[in-house]
């Protein structure tokens, strides 16, 4: 009789970011290997875009790209797991379906965190889903209709962006071309519009240079964006943000970008950090059965402070376990993982960005923006994704303000 073929390798991975599907690609080409990806949403958000769909520059469709298309070959099951059993290497969804495994890889990512300050979970809005980035592009468009229509005072059009890392500089330069380019639709308020970018450092990118975080404040400022450095939150009330200086600033519309965390329902599966990353081995294992990647997972890079939890942090992470798990069934010793910075950027608006290369290159202006554009159309998943947003950008590059930034659904 024929040999029976052995069962196969079962890969259950919770998360379609880009850690998930990084790591589901190179393991879905493996014989004798069978992937599923588990997330609540049938589709990957290309989240360094987000802020374009919340400034009305790119429809949300060019930034998302449906699970099952992304990983030929790879299994998709649309749910929320509630439990994980190691001992019986099953976990079980909302829905109450459970699902077995013999290798589990966690990709969560990562949730906005308050920082516990008093309101801001209340009246602040964040950034991280298509659905908050569509909340702040309609109440961003919808304030000019209102205030037009005497529904909400002038101080509406003002807003206030908390967090001066890449996401708050990137959303803050967007909102203050959306300000602009609104000049043309609502003559009759021009000059009440306004964005003041706040940071409780003493510079902007505190990840950047002095030059580069430098560079990115004076673009800024060229936008008519108002700067506040050394400028830290107290407390948060409906149009109001309170800084511990005692200032208090007016606005219709707060955009909290100050700070992630992975989501705390994970915390009991091991150690944790105070960002609720879990601590794991050099080999990004909790246990032996058990990986951890992206924004989840606590590694020390090597200047011995935890890796940033950034798009290339979690795509290197999730093609290293794709290979471990490919080596660990063959017999082979695993290695730890090792990040290779590829460098840091973002873009400020139309032709200005900061752009540094490990290899100490430095780029600023049309130059930054040019390779900040081209690596960010690379990275998107679908081929009509690229074709669409290299035509959306043309498009409002050459008439700006009109387009889908207009589009205001109620």
């Amino acid at each position: 009789m024929p040999e029976s073929t052995p069962p196969a390798h079962r890969v259950l991975i919770v998360g379609a970011g880009f850690g998930g599907l990084s790591c589901a690609r190179k393991l879905a080409r493996q014989p004798g290997i069978e992937v599923t990806i588990v997330d609540r949403h049938p589709y990957q958000v290309f989240a360094p875009l987000l802020y374009q769909v919340a400034t009305g520059g790119l429809p949300e469709d060019d930034i998302a790209y449906s699970v099952r298309a992304a990983v030929p070959g790879a299994s998709f099951r649309r749910g929320d797991v509630v439990k994980i059993n190691a001992e019986a290497k099953t976990v079980r969804l909302g829905d109450g379906a459970v699902l077995p495994w013999d290798e589990l890889v966690l990709a969560v990512g990562s949730t906005g965190t308050t920082f516990g300050i008093p309101g801001v979970a209340e009246y602040a809005m964040q950034m991280k889903t298509i659905q908050q980035a569509r909340a702040i592009r309609h109440r961003l468009l919808q304030t000019y209709e209102d205030v037009e229509l005497g529904r909400r005072p002038k101080e509406a059009l003002r807003v206030v962006v908390v967090g001066g890392g890449p996401t708050g500089v990137e959303i803050s330069g967007a909102v203050a071309e959306l300000q602009r380019a609104m000049r043309r639709e609502f003559a009759d308020l021009h000059g009440l519009a306004s964005v003041t970018l706040i940071e409780a450092g003493p510079r902007l990118l505190p990840s950047f240079t002095e030059k580069s975080s430098a560079h990115a404040k004076a673009e800024l400022e060229q936008l008519g964006v108002v700067v506040k450095v050394d400028s830290a939150v107290d407390r948060m009330y409906p149009t109001d943000v309170h800084l511990t200086s005692g200032d208090v600033l007016t606005a219709g519309t707060i955009v909290w970008a100050a700070g992630v965390a992975a989501p705390a329902d994970w915390k009991d599966l091991g150690a944790t950090d105070r960002a609720n990353r879990l601590e794991v081995s050099p080999t990004l294992q909790l246990g032996d059965d058990i990986w951890v990647i992206g924004d989840i997972a606590h590694v020390a890079g090597a200047d011995g402070r935890p890796l940033p939890m950034v798009a290339s942090v979690a795509m290197q992470m999730g093609r290293y376990v794709a290979r471990a798990i490919t080596r660990r069934l063959a017999g082979e010793p695993l290695k730890p993982f090792a990040y290779k910075d590829k460098g840091q950027m973002a873009t400020i608006g139309r032709r200005r960005a900061v752009v540094e290369m490990p290899s100490g290159l430095k780029l600023h202006g049309t130059p930054a923006w040019f390779a900040w554009l081209g690596l960010h159309v690379f990275y998107l998943a679908g081929g009509r994704q690229r074709v669409s947003v290299i035509a959306d950008w043309f498009w409002n590059y050459v008439a700006w303000g009109v387009g889908p930034r207009r589009t205001v659904i109620d």
